[in-house]
C-alpha cells in the first residue's frame, strides 16, 4: 500500500466512523408531511434525503447552466 492509499483508507475509516455515530444519534423517528403524503422515518434517514434531493438540484442547475453558456 502507497502513502496516498493509505491516506485514502484513513479518511475513509474516519468519515465511516461519523457517518454511523451520526446514524446512531438520529435514530428517533420523525414525521415527514409533504403535500399529500404523510410518512415516517429516522431523522438521519430524512436528513440523508434532504441532502441528496438537494446535491441532485444543484446537479441539475449546473448542468443547466453550463448547457446555457455552450450554447449562448
Amino acid at each position: 500500500m502507497t502513502g496516498q492509499q493509505k491516506l485514502k483508507a484513513v479518511i475513509a475509516a474516519v468519515l465511516m466512523a461519523l457517518v454511523i455515530s451520526f446514524v446512531m444519534q438520529n435514530r428517533e423517528t420523525v414525521g415527514v408531511e409533504f403535500l399529500i403524503w404523510t410518512w415516517e422515518a429516522w431523522r438521519a434517514v430524512v436528513l440523508f434525503t434532504v441532502f441528496l434531493v438537494g446535491v441532485a438540484a444543484g446537479w441539475l442547475a449546473r448542468g443547466a447552466a453550463i448547457r446555457r453558456k455552450r450554447s449562448g
